[in-house]
């Protein structure tokens, strides 16, 4: 009984496994193919410019065995004409070039930057230059006017010219030349034909607190400081964009991985499937082919959702990038990242990320501006708070002679002794009420931008601390996902040697089959979760950096101001270069 048992056992065994050979048989025939392998297809057109044209799926890296997408994600995996393949660095300088936002944050500051000029401009000279033509006929009522004529006749041709300038201590200065010609029918006018010359200089100087340089100079100080603003608001808004694009980039590799691996597990459930529809009249019932047939059916939805998600990612890149060019080709082009989520070897302590961020933070630095423009605010009032006391110097040279002899006036001039009055000016308004509340709001506005640095101080410090904590949790759960991943592997590969060798157990072969396709699940998932946490890592760095207000050097990039036109550039730095920027505070 036992012999008949064990070739009972034998027997059935064998023809289990030709069944099974039959059923790997029948996948290999099938249109299916590698489960791991993306479509691929040819390009002919032309690659945007600035990005390099793929001839093939190149992979930049095969990864292990718990990240077998890598490779595959490295070439396309979307059903285009076209494909391009680029880094961070080419997108990164893409997007300088390119985005809207940072074109106009960029022209905004150049704006900002010829107030300088304006305000400064009033400290220039003023040249005056004019001319008179005049003639009089008027009534006479006095015989002394005319001395016997009863109407006054006369005839002026005056010229002038000269210079006028405001010195940086408020001195205001006019010196100013006339001359011209002067005829009358009056008996008493004397010479006849006068030819007349007048060289005259006039000083206000103020003596007071309004007499110096800070104050005079306040609007022109102001303009500096809010330029310095509209510089660091600028680094600001072009590091929020370049994490923006930073961000979108490591997102479209995640969806791209996800993809990739969701489209592996569809695969594997169609190859279940058919080693079922090989098996059916012998083991497999209807109801386990109807069952993997509508997982199947599951998981080709969820790659539907996935290639929308993907395709509208690129998108989002392109339009944060700005480019004409990927804007306009975006429907038929693939945008395939070329790099791969790595874990740098230095890490970050707290105290270190905060001191960098206290130094080059552009918020930070903003707001320090806006305290420093507050400061000038308080001292202008405080010295407009004092009385105003001018002194009035005017000094001048006159000459005239008959026979319209200008030119001759002109030289006697010199040779007079010149006229000269002075004295002095004071003004204090009664109660000085305007100038006391001006005071006290410029003091107020100092403690609230005092309170707002606090703000921006705590914000920064709490932005740099998270990042880091997401740091930390990021970089120990791929650690964690990669065991989980493993494991999943594992338990995959036992459940489906199990269920390929359990033909014709009875009602443990659909058991068998739930655990083998829950596990595939649980595999994807783990392979989800651990290209989710790699992007999340890549993320988690670029939030630090923008916190720490080092990531245009962290990407090499050095944004320059002329001092002449103040027109904005970026200038990519060198290694050397980023680390001396990096070792000092930013401008």
């Amino acid at each position: 009984m036992s012999g008949k048992a064990s070739r009972s056992n034998w027997w059935l065994t064998v023809t289990v496994a030709c069944y099974v050979i039959a059923g790997r048989c029948a996948l290999a025939d099938s249109p299916i193919g590698d489960p791991d392998s993306p479509p691929r297809v040819l390009s002919t057109d032309p690659a945007p410019a600035g990005y390099a044209l793929l001839p093939g799926p190149a992979m930049n890296s095969q990864g292990t065995a718990t990240d077998w997408w890598v490779g595959p994600v490295a070439g396309p995996v979307l059903d285009r004409d076209r494909w391009v393949r680029f880094d961070l660095q080419t997108v990164l300088l893409d997007t300088l070039a390119n985005s809207p936002r940072i074109l106009g944050v960029a022209f905004q500051t150049s704006a900002t930057y010829q107030r300088i000029v304006q305000q400064d401009a009033a400290f220039d000279s003023t040249m005056l230059l004019g001319s008179h033509l005049g003639a009089t006929n008027d009534p006479v009522g006095n015989t002394l006017t005319t001395g016997g004529a009863d109407r006054l006749l006369e005839e002026s041709l005056n010229f002038n010219a000269g210079v006028r300038r405001k010195t940086r201590r408020g001195t205001e200065i006019e010196l100013q030349q006339q001359f011209g010609l002067l005829d009358s029918n009056s008996s008493f006018f004397l010479p006849r034909n006068q030819g007349n010359a007048r060289l005259s200089l006039n000083l206000n100087k103020p003596l007071l607190s309004r007499g110096g340089k800070y104050y005079n100079e306040r609007l022109v100080t102001q303009a500096q400081i809010e330029s310095q603003v509209a510089w660091q608001e600028m680094r600001g808004e072009v590091e929020q964009r370049i994490a923006d694009v930073i961000v979108a980039y490591w997102q479209l590799y995640q969806l791209r991985a996800q993809l990739t691996q969701q489209r592996a597990l569809v695969a594997r459930s169609e190859r279940i499937e058919a080693l079922l529809s090989g098996r059916q009249g012998f083991d497999a019932t209807r109801i386990e082919i109807a069952k993997a047939r509508q997982r199947v059916a599951r998981r080709s939805d969820q790659v539907i959702d996935l290639d929308a998600e993907l395709m509208k990612q690129q998108t989002r890149l392109a339009v944060l990038v700005g480019s004409d060019t990927l804007l306009g080709a975006e429907r038929d082009l693939e945008l395939i990242p070329a790099n791969a989520p790595t874990i740098p070897e230095s890490q970050w302590q707290l105290r270190d990320a905060v001191s960098q961020a206290l130094q080059n933070r552009p918020e930070v630095r903003a707001a320090t501006h806006a305290m420093a423009i507050s400061a000038l605010e308080l001292q202008v009032t405080r010295a407009e708070l004092e009385p105003q006391l001018n002194w009035v110097f005017n000094g001048y040279l006159a000459q005239l002679n008959g026979a319209s002899q200008v030119g001759r006036s002109l030289v006697q001039q010199f040779e007079q002794t010149p006229g000269v009055s002075t004295g002095l000016e004071f003004e204090l308004p009664r109660g000085r009420r305007a100038f006391r509340a001006q005071h006290q709001e410029a003091l107020m506005r100092y403690r609230q931008r005092s309170e707002q640095l606090r703000e921006v101080i705590k914000q920064t410090q709490f932005e740099v601390e998270t990042a880091l904590i997401d740091i930390r949790r990021y970089g120990l759960q791929q650690v964690s996902k990669r065991k989980v991943l493993s494991t999943a592997i594992v338990e995959e590969n036992i459940l489906t040697v199990q269920w390929e060798i359990a033909g014709g157990d009875g009602s443990r072969v659909g058991i068998k089959l739930e655990n083998l396709l829950d596990a595939q699940r649980r595999r994807t998932d783990a392979e989800q979760d651990m290209a989710a946490v790699e992007s999340a890592y890549m993320i988690a760095l670029v939030a630090l950096q923008r916190a720490m207000g080092t990531l245009l050097i962290n990407e090499g990039v050095q944004p320059t101001q002329s001092k002449c036109s103040g027109d904005v550039d970026f200038l990519q730095m060198s290694q050397v270069d980023q680390e001396i920027e990096a070792a000092e505070p930013a401008k």
